[in-house]
């Protein structure tokens, strides 16, 4: 049995700036999208729809919070604004978020976004977002944290979330998103497909999202060789970039030809080089982000999701309801339904069915331990 995941949108082809930003901001655009930077790990395509995985009921209440819709009052007085590290249509970590981010304008509210701002870049816009009088301001990749703080500081009035940050501090507050347990089931699938007992992971940026899921990669591989007697061993590399599917691709099939027949990435736009290589090569791939089986139709065989939207339309319906005071950062997992499976693709033996599932039960329980190291 699988659950449908609430925030999966229509893709809204090119991207709009709000057209009152364009003077202020084109300097900065401009200059942002020379330094492009993607960070952090996989997440959903907007194009297509996918199912999560029947886990407990406790599972279902926490994860259906957003899902359920809950109408926060005045939100169309509210206005929300998000600023991403890549492109929103990158099928992967800035799409999910975005596609948070229209829900809320489906809840009522006035949205404005920025996207492939730089590190550097992120604080001017946080800083012009919150003169505008926003209410809420997103940001979307870790790595903002160290120049947006101070910003908040200036403006008391404006609410930051960072995503995947570390501080909650007054009207700065930090949501992580379980990266490692996204990795830790894409090495129990992989584990569990293998028939040469060699498996392989490839990411992307050494930033600590893509650490912990390659670290939750390996994790997942020896949970199924200690619980299920196996004797698998996987192969991680981390490639340095998310925007070099040509250098991914060939790393994936490195690894393949070392034996592998089961390839997974966590890249994301670079992601797409992986699945390829999977699928030239004829082995087995497991997916991190919705809608990479068009790349790899034949290889494709499921697809772990992280479904970051419902983070963020989670914190924007608590801000709503003035309930959005957190006093440590709050971590979205399996159990609040953002990391789930897809259905499976192909023909694929009952025996790793049964077990993925059992492995994504006790994790929604809180029975399965990763380390964070």
């Amino acid at each position: 049995m699988f659950l449908k995941s609430p925030f999966l949108a229509k893709k809204e082809g090119k991207n709009k700036k709000e057209d009152r930003f364009m003077k202020k901001l084109t300097a900065l655009v401009l200059a942002a999208t020379m330094a492009m930077t993607a960070l952090t790990a996989c997440g959903s395509k907007t194009e297509e729809s996918a199912a999560a995985p029947a886990s407990t009921e406790a599972a279902k209440e926490e994860g259906g919070k957003a899902a359920e819709g809950k109408e926060a009052k005045d939100a169309s007085g509210l206005k929300v604004a998000a600023i991403f590290g890549g492109a929103i249509n990158d099928g992967n970590w800035n799409e999910t978020q975005y596609n948070g981010l229209k829900s809320i304008e489906e809840a009522g509210a006035e949205i404005a976004y920025m996207e492939n701002i730089s590190d550097t870049d992120a604080a001017e816009a946080a800083r012009t977002y919150a003169s505008e009088g926003f209410n809420l301001v997103y940001l979307t990749t870790n790595s903002y944290q160290d120049y947006c703080t101070p910003v908040a500081k200036d403006f008391p009035d404006t609410t930051f979330v960072q995503i995947n940050g570390t501080i909650v501090d007054g009207n700065f507050i930090s949501v992580r998103i379980a990266d490692e347990e996204q990795g830790f089931l894409q090495g129990v699938a992989a584990a569990l497909l293998s028939e040469t007992g060699k498996v392989g992971f490839v990411g992307g940026q050494e930033i600590n999202p893509i650490k912990l899921g390659s670290s939750g990669f390996q994790q997942g591989v020896d949970y199924v060789n200690s619980t299920y007697g196996l004797n698998v061993e996987a192969t991680r590399i981390n490639t340095g970039s998310f925007t070099d599917v040509n250098q991914a691709k060939e790393t994936a099939i490195s690894i393949i030809e070392g034996g592998a027949d089961v390839i997974s990435p966590m890249a994301n736009d670079a992601s797409v080089g992986i699945m390829e290589a999977g699928e030239e090569k004829g082995v087995m791939a497991v997916g991190c982000g919705l809608g990479q089986e068009s790349s790899a139709p034949t290889a494709t065989k499921i697809i772990i999701v992280k479904d970051v939207a419902i983070a963020i339309k989670s914190t924007f319906d608590a801000y709503a309801k003035g309930e959005l005071n957190p006093t440590e950062v709050e971590t979205y997992g399996a159990n609040k339904g953002v990391v789930y499976a897809t259905e499976w693709f192909g023909d694929v033996n009952d025996e790793a069915k049964t077990r993925l599932q059992e492995t994504i039960d006790k994790m929604a329980k809180g029975e399965v331990e990763i380390s964070l190291q």
